[in-house]
């Protein structure tokens, strides 16, 4: 006999859960969409209302499509779109967290982002992704 109920994705519940729900394109127009629809309260910006209106509908039309390929492919193409700002966002953190204890600068051969730990003087560096060899001050 079958445990009822147990599973999220189990029959009977599978129906009434959109297939993309939490993916990563879907969650920014949503937010895109509030984003717009407050700032559509500012006088003079009526029209943003309607713009945040056809945002958030396509983010529900997204949701609950069934044509899972093509809004995988959406969302991959979104991603692929998204990967250079995140990551050069995540390494701005990354040097403002760590700027006391660590200098950062970019191999002259490749553009690789390197790191020394500060206060240790001259130090000879190798990039690990094309081997040139730099000499850099800590």
């Amino acid at each position: 006999m079958e445990a009822v109920g147990h599973d999220a994705g189990g029959p009977g519940r599978r129906h009434h859960l959109p297939p993309h729900l939490a993916d990563t394109f879907s969650n920014f127009l949503v937010v895109a969409g509030i984003v717009l629809l407050f700032a559509s309260l500012i006088p003079g910006l009526d029209l943003l209302s309607w713009v945040a209106l056809i945002v958030l509908a396509y983010s529900l039309f997204r949701s609950y499509s069934k044509n899972i390929a093509a809004r995988d492919r959406e969302n991959a193409t979104f991603e692929r779109i998204v990967e250079k700002p995140r990551k050069q966002l995540s390494l701005m953190r990354k040097k403002w967290t760590n700027r006391k204890t660590t200098r950062y600068f970019k191999c002259k051969g490749c553009g690789q982002v390197l790191s020394v730990p500060r206060g240790k003087g001259t130090l000879r560096v190798v990039c690990p992704k094309c081997k040139t060899e730099t000499k850099q001050k800590s």
